[in-house]
């Protein structure tokens, strides 16, 4: 705790030197009852310590763009893989996955890396400062007496034995009393010579002691050490991690967005870590000030130094004097408000987005199956445990406004959603996945109501648990498990419905054909089980005898399964369906019909003032449940189910429904009664509700079965002909007509392809090539040759400028060019290009051409090319075999690279000529960052000379 003359940003809490406290509580010396031990405050560290590894796995994956070492391979692997298996296609994106499962891999272990420093960080935090405590505390001073008062203090919080703290008196300079430890042995009190030195004055030593002692009793020393070190740490992280791609390249897009996810990560837990040690100190002045010291610690606080300026207020680890005395003389706020919702609903979101992202990278051929669990288990989890503890405060405090820890937690679960699809991590969440600002505001108009239905459930089991079974750790440890559950089943739409958010159809036929038969939202079936065993009684382990409400509870269910069945029923037998489509549309709506009948007796009942939200909620799964079973009862009795397939549609279906029905209604109703109200006096009471759930169930049967619901109904998938279907592999490559060294006799029937060219034939020849190119190919703008290089040594520029064909230009008659390239990558770091020429002249080619391009080849191994503007890319000059076609045939290849380093850029290429009769064909193939396709390069030599005999 901060107070006059508050110096160390260090301390855990303390007083300033001349006895004004910076943490403890000061008042009335006479003895009171012991205070209420501290909140523990685990939840917020699990927050923070769920912040610190999303830090880390931004910073890693930040890091990874930034090393060009790691980033290009992987970037050229987006290239090549998305052109090779294009994800219009569903075989083809299992395909595209397998190609770059590799690459992603290697990025997701970095990322993990991250995390692992990340923790790292935090254990050495833990462990080494208190050993720089330790030095700092080598000049101790002994004073009689404050020891003997210490011990007392100590006994009187019941800190005695082995968990009782050491105290040290610390010499100047230091001028602050604060509490530090490490994992192992006792935490030390370490007081300043000033406060030390007036352990005879109650006022001045007690208060100061009583707050130290708060954080002992917390049993948090040693994690807050290490999270006051977090609070400037994340930010610097985060932007070391890219020092490699500045000094090498500038900020660029790609960095930029990653470096804006990373920044928001890593503020927002710097936020959070100084908002623990802020509430922590507050912790430690409501233990002090219930020891009966809050007017002096209040009269103390004001006579302290001045807060923070307002530029460093939000990063603080203590709250001003000021503030902390006047929160002395007012009552608590009670805990889970709207700040408290924002914060878990940020830092769910975040780390749920970081789990998915680092899942998608280390398992990319399995990420359906094993992604979408984990991420919505970690967001469910963070949610729980972040929510739980604070609202059953709440409601042990008899405290009301339930909509506000609702409303935080659907604004900063949405917020952060918006932002985490704004800034994607680049390549995550499906390589095609392009930031939009639209797609985003769907993705946070989804998220928003399910973190609030997720809330609104916290917010119903802990009044249940608070209402009826308060002391029970069993229970609130059930509560936990439940919750987390059911919040997994609530979020478990997430990551499927975001990936497709514009697609109507597609979102449409995952909630009425997948989503039920995942299973997934049967969890939310411990709900209802939790809330029927809490209200079994009141805790005694006595039954209590039935009420008329509770009659009145089962004539509602009752009437609103004979309803909601009844209809979907008699719909089917009244008018059975005539085709597979009519048979679909009917399953569905009486799916609908059972759900809603559920909904109606939870609505009824949870807006009444008898029955409370939690019987309500029991009641409205038993009346879905029961009209479930009802329909299928009768579609096994008529024959029309068959099977555990038919078994999953008509009874996971409706319950599926039904729990997110419930789930979105759940935030409306945090403010009634969660448990049943007193018995009501007169007798015909319960006639109310089951008008109501009749009247609203034959109104919601009518509107189903009638003219339905826009938008409810899903045709039923139908499979693709076999002719429509897209191909699974690239198309297949022509077979190459045989063309023996030397020979230039066409077939029978065929033009001589030595013979002189017109331009239409020469431009037919240059354009067969496009016949044999595969998947990802394209024919771009043709382009002018680049010139003006330097070339060093000059004695490479024959071969690098290919002079040996200059002696052809007087004679030639027809030049035609065709220029074919691979379609632009989503990274733009892997190409490849074909440029083909074909030249005819008036005279044979003389053998001598290609003797003259070998000479030149032979009197070159490598050279250097120098653009205008300095650039530079070094050629090692490499022989491969020429293709046996035409009369004779050349080929040199080049290994080229440019850049050092990190930055080195490598590729290939290779110059094919192929000399027949009066005619030759040169074929160019580069490829940039990616291997060069031999097999594409033969086979567009060799459509391209066959297509001089067209």
């Amino acid at each position: 705790m901060t107070g006059p003359g508050a110096g160390g940003a260090h301390h855990d809490g303390g007083t300033a030197a001349d006895g004004t406290t910076a943490g403890a509580g000061v008042g009335s010396a006479g003895p009171v009852g012991p205070p209420l031990p501290p909140d523990r405050l685990g939840w917020l560290y699990a927050l923070v310590l769920a912040s610190l590894i999303s830090v880390g796995i931004s910073a890693g994956g930040l890091y990874f763009l930034a090393d060009r070492s790691l980033s290009r391979p992987w970037a050229t692997a987006v290239d090549v893989c998305t052109r090779a298996h294009p994800v219009a296609a569903a075989e083809q994106s299992a395909a595209r996955d397998r190609c770059l499962a590799g690459q992603f891999g290697r990025r997701g272990v970095v990322m993990l890396a991250g995390a692992g420093i990340a923790l790292g960080a935090a254990a050495a935090l833990v462990l080494v400062l208190p050993l720089a405590d330790r030095r700092r505390l080598r000049r101790r001073l002994t004073v009689p007496g404050a020891q003997e008062r210490f011990v007392d203090l100590c006994d009187r919080n019941g800190l005695a034995g082995r968990r009782r703290p050491r105290l040290v008196v610390a010499a100047p300079p230091v001028r602050q009393a604060y509490t530090t430890g490490g994992v192992v042995g006792r935490p030390t009190v370490v007081l300043p010579a000033a406060v030390a030195v007036a352990h005879a004055d109650p006022a001045r030593f007690d208060p100061v002691v009583a707050h130290e002692l708060a954080h002992v009793l917390a049993r948090d020393v040693a994690w807050a050490s290490a999270v006051r070190a977090l609070i400037w740490l994340p930010v610097p992280a985060v932007l070391a991690a890219g020092l490699l791609e500045v000094a090498f390249f500038g900020p660029n897009a790609t960095y930029l967005t990653a470096l804006g996810r990373a920044a928001v990560v890593a503020v927002l837990t710097a936020l959070l870590a100084a908002g623990l040690l802020r509430r922590r100190e507050g912790e430690a002045d409501r233990y002090a000030a219930g020891a009966g010291h809050a007017e002096r610690l209040a009269a103390l606080l004001r006579a302290g130094t001045a807060g923070p300026t307002r530029r460093r207020r939000l990063l603080a680890r203590h709250p001003d004097p000021a503030t902390r005395a006047a929160a002395l003389g007012r009552p608590a706020d009670p805990p889970g408000g709207l700040t408290h919702g924002l914060a878990v609903g940020a830092v769910a979101m975040l780390a749920t987005g970081a789990a998915d992202a680092l899942v998608r990278d280390l398992l990319l051929t399995a990420q359906a199956t094993v992604g979408p669990p984990v991420a919505v288990g970690v967001g469910a989890l963070l949610l729980s445990l972040g929510l739980l503890p604070a609202l059953a405060r709440r409601a042990a405090a008899g405290a009301g406004g339930w909509w506000r820890p609702v409303l935080g937690t659907a604004i900063g679960f949405a917020v952060t959603a918006f932002i985490a699809t704004a800034l994607p991590v680049p390549g995550s969440s499906g390589v095609s996945a392009r930031s939009d600002v639209s797609v985003a505001l769907l993705v946070a108009a989804l998220a928003g109501p399910l973190a609030a239905s997720v809330a609104g459930l916290c917010v119903l089991l802990a009044r249940l648990v608070v209402a009826r079974r308060p002391g029970s750790v069993g229970w609130r440890s059930a509560t936990y498990l439940v919750a987390s559950a059911a919040g997994a089943a609530v979020l478990w739409p997430l990551p499927a419905v975001a990936s497709v958010p514009t697609d109507g159809h597609v979102a449409r036929d995952w909630l009425v054909f997948a989503l039920p038969r995942s299973g997934w939202p049967l969890l939310a079936l411990l709900v209802p089980v939790l809330v029927g065993l809490l209200l079994r009684g009141a805790g005694q382990g006595r039954r209590r005898p039935p009420r008329r409400w509770d009659r009145g509870v089962v004539a509602a269910v009752l009437t609103a399964v004979l309803i909601g069945a009844g209809a979907a029923v008699w719909r089917t037998e009244l008018f059975p369906p005539g085709t597979l489509a009519e048979a679909g549309r009917q399953a569905q709506q009486r799916w609908l019909l059972c759900a809603l009948t559920g909904w109606a007796v939870l609505v009824v009942l949870a807006v009444g003032r008898r029955a409370g939200v939690g019987r309500a909620l029991t009641a409205g799964w038993a009346a879905g449940t029961a009209a479930a079973l009802l329909q299928y009862a009768h579609a096994l009795a008529t024959g029309r189910a068959d099977g555990w397939d038919t078994a999953e549609a008509h009874l996971l279906a409706p319950l599926a429904w039904l729990g997110y029905l419930v789930a979105f209604t759940l935030p409306f109703l945090v403010s009634r009664p969660a448990v049943p109200g007193p018995t009501p006096s007169a007798p015909g009471s319960a006639r109310g509700p089951v008008a109501a759930v009749a009247v609203l169930a034959a109104l919601l049967a009518v509107a189903v079965l009638g003219p339905g619901i826009p938008g409810a109904y899903a045709p039923l998938p139908v499979a693709e002909p076999a002719g429509l279907a897209a191909p699974s592999t690239a198309p297949v490559v022509p077979p190459l007509p045989d063309a023996a060294r030397g020979s230039t006799r066409s077939a029978p029937g065929r033009p001589d392809p030595g013979r002189p060219l017109t331009r239409a034939e020469a431009r037919r020849a240059a354009g067969a090539v496009r016949a044999v190119l595969p998947r990802g190919w394209r024919v771009p703008s043709d382009r002018a040759e680049g010139g003006g290089s330097r070339i060093d040594p000059s004695a490479c520029r024959p071969l690098a400028e290919d002079f040996y064909l200059d002696p052809l230009g007087g004679v030639e008659r027809v030049r035609e060019r065709a220029r074919y390239a691979t379609v632009p990558g989503l990274t733009a770091t892997a190409s490849a290009e074909l440029v083909v020429e074909i030249r005819s002249h008036a005279e044979p080619v003389p053998a001598s051409v290609l003797a003259e391009a070998e000479s030149a080849r032979r009197a070159c191994p490598r050279f250097t090319a120098r653009g205008a503007g300095g650039s530079a890319v070094r050629f090692a000059v490499d022989a491969q075999p020429p293709p046996a076609l035409g009369e004779q045939s050349w080929r040199v290849d080049y290994r080229l690279s440019a850049g050092s380093g990190r930055a080195r850029i490598t590729g290939r290429s290779a110059f094919v000529i192929v000399r027949v009769g009066h005619n030759l064909v040169t074929v160019s193939a580069s490829a940039v960052s990616e291997p060069l396709d031999e097999r594409l390069l033969d086979a567009a030599v060799g459509a391209a000379v066959a297509g001089l005999g067209d």
